[in-house]
């Protein structure tokens, strides 16, 4: 697995939260920071994403504080749409969703841990118009690693 990820870097933690706006304030003030955009995800017909196996129409809003090292992303599902974020947010309540790696191949890197028992839940990809393009895979791996896993790859991203 190690050819697919990039060299001892987590790129992002994800939070669940019902209220965005309050959970950005409490971080904002936390860390010292205001005035951070909150952008909401496109829908099927940019993404092409997938919910276990169907078109995902859920959409979330989102805030992205960025760290030296990491970036932490705050989400919240809009409306009653199902997808993968909506799921765990009705199943565990808010807290954390996932830990994001970079990858290479992300295609390869879901064969492998797929190979590894982990199963696909949410895939998709977003266009390059504010930031480089890119796709994600949500993979769940709670049984062995007790988590949800990101496979991010970006363009443009250079990966060792």
């Amino acid at each position: 697995m190690e050819k697919y990820f990039k060299k001892n870097r987590i790129t992002q933690i994800a939070i669940l939260t019902r209220d965005l706006e309050k959970s950005k304030a409490a971080w904002e003030r936390f860390l010292g920071v205001t005035g951070l955009p909150v952008t909401e995800s496109y829908g099927y017909e940019r993404t092409h994403a997938v919910y276990r196996g169907k078109p995902l129409h859920g959409r979330i809003r989102q805030v992205c504080f960025a760290f030296d090292n990491i970036e932490m992303e705050l989400i919240q599902p809009i409306g009653d749409a199902p997808s993968y974020w909506k799921e765990c947010l009705d199943k565990n309540g808010p807290g954390v969703h996932h830990i994001s790696f970079a990858v290479k191949d992300l295609d390869a890197c879901v064969e492998e841990c797929e190979a590894l028992g982990f199963s696909l839940q949410q895939e998709g990809s977003w266009p390059r118009e504010e930031y480089p393009g890119g796709k994600y895979a949500y993979l769940d791996a709670a049984d062995s690693l007790h988590v949800i896993l990101e496979l991010l790859e970006k363009e443009e991203e250079e990966l060792e």
